[in-house]
């Protein structure tokens, strides 16, 4: 690692999401608030991100709602499979 290039690093890490936190759940939203994240922009006081979710078997949907800046104009989603 002390010896990667700007553009091995962004190859290994680009891809890589991590974040450490809290969560809430109430109904099908669930609220996350990070503590620690590979992104610093996402830490910070008041900082949240609330997602309605869906969970079928082993496919769990997410789609944002929104965040301590309001509604999302334009949500995405996304889906997560559980494999074994």
């Amino acid at each position: 690692m002390a010896k990667a290039s700007a553009d091995e690093l962004r190859a290994a890490w680009g891809p890589f999401v991590a974040e450490g936190g809290t969560y809430e759940v109430a109904g099908n939203l669930i609220t996350m608030r990070p503590i620690a994240s590979k992104n610093p922009a996402v830490m910070g006081p008041g900082v949240f991100i609330t997602y309605s979710y869906k969970l079928e078997g082993d496919t769990l949907s997410l789609t944002q709602q929104r965040n301590q800046n309001g509604p999302f104009p334009n949500p995405f989603s996304f889906k997560a499979v559980r494999v074994e």
